[in-house]
């Protein structure tokens, strides 16, 4: 199989994926437990420890979530540059920058985005933005890795399609920008995620949901 044939099923298989996220509807963004009991539950980092495990954190979303962020700015950069140096190997570059801030963007958004409870009506609204923009991130940067593929294997080097390309990378960096700040907003104003504050027990959840498929 040729780079080009493999590349473009890579692509393909990443847009199939955002799907999955419209028509998933099996997570609730509320949920019945409690974040007190989560908050309570969550391991303290042992005596004398500077590094806590992976496990002692509520959730990992935090941890994954700036490389969407730095990649996808990174990503227009490098796009803004092609425009006047017009570089096939700069094109590989910035389809790699793409393309990983587009996978980064879905694990963020899916695999390990928190589930909240309890939230005030404030958090809520914000909560709604948040995820609005999260979206909007996702979809324009895997449109933006598709267009960098045409690009690179059909429009070599147009300038007028590298512009295209650019404007859809610039909406998809000012998206995940703004999906920064309402989530800055949510921890550090509204007080969600902290210490496993107004987030679900994930791991209870899954537990019950096993035990309820069981029957």
């Amino acid at each position: 199989m040729s780079i080009k044939s493999f590349l473009s099923i890579v692509i393909l298989f990443g847009v199939l994926g955002c799907f999955t996220k419209s028509f998933a509807s099996s997570t609730p963004l509320v949920n019945l437990t409690t974040s007190e009991q989560l908050a309570s539950s969550i391991l303290t980092v042992p005596e004398g420890a500077v590094q806590a495990d992976l496990d002692s954190f509520p959730n990992l979303h935090p941890m994954v979530v700036h490389f969407p962020i730095a990649l996808l700015i990174l990503a227009v950069i490098l796009q803004l540059i092609q425009l006047f140096t017009l570089n096939r190997t700069m094109d590989w570059v910035i389809l790699l920058t793409i393309g990983t801030g587009f996978i980064g963007a879905y694990a963020a958004g899916n695999w390990v985005h928190p589930h909240t409870e309890g939230l005030t009506e404030t958090a809520k609204n914000i909560l709604e933005q948040h995820d609005k923009y999260a979206d909007w991130t996702l979809w324009t940067s895997a449109l933006a890795a598709v267009l960098k593929v045409v690009s690179l294997f059909w429009v070599k080097l147009k300038r007028g399609f590298e512009i295209a390309v650019f404007i859809v990378m610039a909406f998809s960096a000012y998206s995940v920008l703004q999906a920064g700040h309402y989530g800055a907003q949510l921890v550090y104003l509204e007080g969600v995620g902290p210490q496993g504050k107004y987030l679900s027990d994930e791991h209870e959840e899954e537990h019950s949901e096993g035990a309820g498929h069981s029957h």
